[in-house]
């Protein structure tokens, strides 16, 4: 797919609300009173039989409930110089009173879209019913609220939700309150669950967060690098990198979605930007419509150059939960999607380490879908795929289920809710075909180090051997075209799953020879599960002087020779040009995978992906094999 195809495709602003799901939802009237109709992360797992974990229940939501439309003011900005108001409803069910006050859930919606989209109203429904007051509300530059798209930052968005608690939850006598204030707990997903964790990190109200399908540190998110900086002991710790590579597709998508708010009624950034008496924003509106400045700055350096310099950084990653995780101490549930190429599993795995290592409570489930067009697998209902569902479907499913659990477990202290601490869906386990699919998710205690996982040799030109055999020594080498073209190709972005529209789903992944090192084991004797974070021991070299960017992932390769890059995910690797020439750790993008009896895993480097800002300048790049150079799947 080239970027000229690619930029055509963008130009269609329907396609682009598809950025938020697999479709473009229909927004859904709220006025409705209704019924409930170290070298690797892996798992720790039982020895023996893979686990079972039918641990879920149906759960009947009975409530019945009203809305109430609102308009609310709000000031934001660094110096709370922005005055804007946000489009809210909140949800009354029948059970909240003044005699018996409910706990309150906040949540917003993913990139692009409104509190009457699908993913909104369908959660909204399906809590209210089970007796939970919800304020649901679009965030500043989309839909009926005014301002800018400041990509949930805590300068402008989180100052926001604060209000809105202020505003509509901390007066009412129905919603309950304890010595700190109304009890609250948040849930979204993508953009919806970006700024729960810094909301939480600023507001002792927040009590419990349910975060879905969203960035850890979105400088990661955005502009890749996984290499492990060296004193990194998890691997995961991304802003260590001070540069990475671009991720082109996916950013520039979102970047169009949010300037052409303004032409598709979204927001208010024009009139805001007036209304502040900044000259210079005045000045740069028309090129840059829905976004402040800064940001419309950050992403044309990124995108012109490849690098983010130190402004973009310190800008992105006030956006980042990343930077606030030591202020949260809030028990956390992270569901984070299997095919997810703009924020992959060790996105989540980065944020459930770092809470752990803190001993604050945390959950962690890896669905099987994702950002891109990936919709929710029977019995599974994914609130974020597009879809609208009922409270009656939403009660008879893994995730919506496992949420309310949690939120029950943390805001009504109701036992048992915190479930397995890491839950992941095995696409390999027959659904039941019937309730939610927990038989469907296999589950663990913990996401650790190093306890179980096989570590191969890479050897010779072309092959990795299993522990216990002996490596030979050689090397691999590859070329990067001058300009970075023509580049392999995985996907494009947000239009490559089954449900997205235009899908290009058909399109397989394909290399470019001469611009790839591949290296392939034995066929496994037995099924061999991958659930973890692969990683890789390399001693990688190139010629050109500069930093080095590369991209490793990983292949089921059947017995017929065909292969299959599995979920389609990329490793971008940069390593900077003084510490080219030393060994390199990098992680691959974590996956839940069985690689079948007679089955081989293939580990790729190259040098291009049409996805991503590729090196520009002509490079030839060599791997020695041998001791020393390593490839570790999680598994045994």
């Amino acid at each position: 797919m080239s970027v000229a195809r690619l930029r055509h495709i963008i130009g269609s602003l329907g396609l682009l609300v598809a950025l938020a799901g697999t479709s473009v939802p229909s927004p859904v009237s709220s006025a409705v009173l209704a019924t409930g109709a170290p070298p690797v992360v892996e798992v720790a797992a039982p020895h023996g039989a893979a686990p079972r974990s039918d641990h879920v229940t149906i759960a009947d939501g009975t409530h019945r409930w009203r809305t109430v439309e609102r308009l609310v003011p709000v000031r934001t900005g660094p110096r709370g110089e922005v005055r804007i108001s946000l489009d809210t409803t909140l949800y009354l069910p029948d059970n909240a009173s003044r005699r018996a006050p409910q706990p309150a859930i906040l949540m917003t919606h993913g990139f692009g879209l409104t509190k009457d989209s699908a993913e909104v109203v369908s959660t909204a429904r399906f809590l209210a019913a089970h007796g939970y007051v919800v304020l649901t509300y679009t965030s500043s530059g989309f839909g009926d609220s005014g301002g800018c798209v400041t990509l949930q930052s805590t300068d402008y968005d989180v100052k926001s939700a604060r209000q809105l608690i202020d505003t509509l939850l901390e007066p009412r006598a129905d919603v309950l309150h304890d010595a700190r204030g109304v009890v609250v707990g948040t849930i979204g997903g993508s953009y919806g669950g970006g700024g729960q964790l810094p909301l939480a990190a600023k507001d002792r109200r927040v009590r419990t967060s349910v975060v879905g399908r969203t960035w850890n540190d979105l400088r990661y998110s955005l502009d890749p690098n996984n290499r492990v900086v060296p004193g990194d002991r998890s691997g995961l710790q991304h802003g260590r990198n001070l540069q990475g590579v671009f991720k082109r597709q996916w950013t520039t998508l979102f970047y169009a979605l949010g300037n052409t708010q303004p032409a598709m009624d979204g927001g208010s950034c024009p009139e805001t930007k007036v209304a502040t008496g900044d000259p210079v924003e005045i000045g740069g509106a028309a090129a840059c419509p829905g976004y402040y400045l800064p940001l419309c700055r950050t992403f044309t350096t990124l995108d012109t150059t490849g690098d983010a310099d130190a402004a973009s950084r310190r800008l992105i990653a006030r956006a980042s939960a990343a930077t606030y995780l030591a202020d949260v101490d809030v028990p956390v549930l992270l569901v984070q999607g299997q095919s997810d190429t703009l924020f992959n599993l060790n996105d989540a795995t980065a944020t459930f380490l770092e809470l752990r290592r803190r001993d604050v409570p945390v959950g962690m489930i890896w669905n099987s879908g994702g950002h891109g067009g990936y919709v929710s697998q029977p019995g599974e209902c994914e609130a974020y795929d597009g879809t609208l569902r009922t409270v009656r479907e939403m009660d008879r499913c893994y995730l919506s289920l496992r949420s309310l659990r949690w939120l029950d477990h943390w805001l009504r202290g109701k036992p048992g809710g915190r479930g397995p601490a890491f839950a992941y869906y095995r696409d390999w386990v027959r659904y039941a075909g019937s309730g939610p699919n927990d038989e469907q998710y296999g589950v663990a205690r913990s996401v650790q180090g190093a306890r179980r996982s096989t570590t191969f040799t890479l050897s010779g030109s072309s092959r990795l051997v299993a522990p216990g055999r002996t490596p030979v020594a050689g090397s691999a080498t590859f070329v990067n075209p001058e300009g970075g073209q023509p580049a392999a190709y995985t996907e494009t972005s947000n239009f490559t799953g089954p449900a997205s529209s235009p899908s290009l789903a058909d399109v397989p992944p394909s290399e470019v020879p001469g611009q790839l090192a591949s290296f392939t084991s034995a066929p496994f004797a037995r099924p061999f599960d991958a659930v973890g974070i692969p990683s890789a021991r390399l001693r990688i070299s190139h010629t050109n002087g500069q930093d080095l960017v590369f991209f490793a992932k990983a292949y089921d390769v059947a017995p017929s020779g065909a292969s299959t890059l599995i979920h389609r995910l990329i490793a971008p690797v940069r390593v900077p040009a003084n510490a080219v020439g030393d060994p390199v750790r990098i992680r691959l993008a974590g996956f839940a995978h069985r690689f079948r009896a007679g089955h081989r895993v293939r580990l790729v480097l190259c040098s291009t992906d049409q996805t991503s800002y590729n090196a520009t300048t002509a490079d030839v790049i060599e791997v020695r094999t041998g001791r020393g150079s390593t490839f570790t799947l999680p598994g045994a």
